[in-house]
């Protein structure tokens, strides 16, 4: 059994190569932590996204404060509100941040998964910039 102090660990600034800024990433368990399982504390600033990704296996938002946003190519948009969760199945192009009107949390639970870095242009079919 392993206990993480969240409060322990820092809230960094999200890679401004796979981000729209202003956000912030605290890693609760990485790919250095010896576990399948990675988890990320993301908290998005109003208009804050990631950049367009796929992973190659399921990724889980579970809503932690505010409203967060996932969109996919074609247009679709679910919204995560505080104890929220939204499944992204394999291989499906997205992104996730802050929905309109104010800032958003949520955590990132990637199990045995890689994250492919897209674009990061909204582009005509995405529904929030």
């Amino acid at each position: 059994m392993r206990h993480i102090d969240g409060a322990s660990v820092p809230h960094n600034p999200a890679d401004s190569n796979n981000f729209v800024l202003p956000a912030t990433m605290q890693r609760l368990l990485g790919r250095d932590d010896g576990e399948s399982v990675r988890l990320y504390r993301v908290s998005f600033e109003e208009g804050a996204r990631t950049n367009w990704h796929t992973h190659t296996d399921s990724q889980l938002l579970f809503g932690v404060s505010g409203r967060c946003a996932v969109v996919d190519r074609d247009g679709h948009e679910l919204l995560l509100d505080p104890g929220d969760v939204v499944v992204i199945e394999a291989g499906l192009e997205h992104w996730h941040g802050a929905a309109p009107g104010g800032p958003g949390v949520h955590l990132a639970i990637n199990v045995g998964t890689e994250t492919t870095w897209l674009d990061s242009s909204a582009g005509e079919d995405a529904v929030h910039p």
